[in-house]
């Protein structure tokens, strides 16, 4: 609705009246369109399989252990790579020497019917085979150097590390049956236990930075 009014000099002007929003037309409404959706030509049909679980994730998905143990550390196919074959049969020899004293130490237990001592020993014997393992798997797969006692040792010391070790159990053998030597053997024994956690422990420092100023 338009109105018309005169101002001073007499001129008609065109005005709008005021209409209320309630009684103006409403806006017209919009139409949603839908497209119905195609699918993409690049969208692939079938999905590649998912990766199954292993064995010890679906029987205990969310297990936490604080020893970590792998066969991979141990195995000998390093598909030829030389240093890493040495390495590991060191610590075969270590580990197997120490295998041989707990079933040495069994037997001497059982024929003098030292059932007390027998079953001491078997529950000792297995934690530290568990224990010297992942002590010697470490120290196998250690990466970078670390500095102990003012010496950046790095991944050619722990190889020096692991032949002596080796070196030393074989020793332990004719110190065992030819001299009869039980003080010595002990103190080899135990010193090498020492030795490896000790050696072990320092794998889990933080390795140095590399500098190339």
């Amino acid at each position: 609705m338009w109105k018309s009014k005169s101002d001073h000099a007499g001129n008609a002007q065109q005005d709008r009246d005021i209409i209320p929003p309630d009684i103006e037309d409403p806006p017209p409404q919009r139409q949603a369109h839908f497209n119905a959706a195609t699918p993409s030509a690049n969208f692939p049909q079938q999905l590649p399989p998912r990766p199954e679980p292993s064995r010890r994730q679906g029987l205990c998905p969310d297990a936490r252990f604080c020893w970590p143990f792998s066969w991979d550390s141990w195995t000998l196919n390093t598909n030829g790579d030389t240093p890493l074959l040495l390495r590991r049969l060191c610590m075969w020899i270590t580990l197997g020497v120490r295998v041989f004293n707990y079933v040495l130490a069994f037997i001497f237990q059982l024929f003098g019917f030292h059932i007390a001592s027998m079953i001491v020993g078997i529950i000792l014997g297995v934690l530290s085979f568990f224990f010297i393992a992942y002590c010697l798997s470490g120290i196998g797969n250690v990466q970078g150097s670390r500095r102990v006692l003012g010496i950046s040792a790095n991944r050619w010391h722990y190889d020096v590390f692991l032949l002596g070790s080796a070196l030393i159990h074989i020793m332990l053998i004719p110190i065992l049956f030819k001299y009869r030597s039980q003080v010595a053997y002990d103190v080899t024994w135990y010193g090498m236990w020492i030795l490896i956690f000790g050696t072990w422990w320092t794998t889990t420092w933080v390795p140095e930075q590399t500098s190339y100023v």
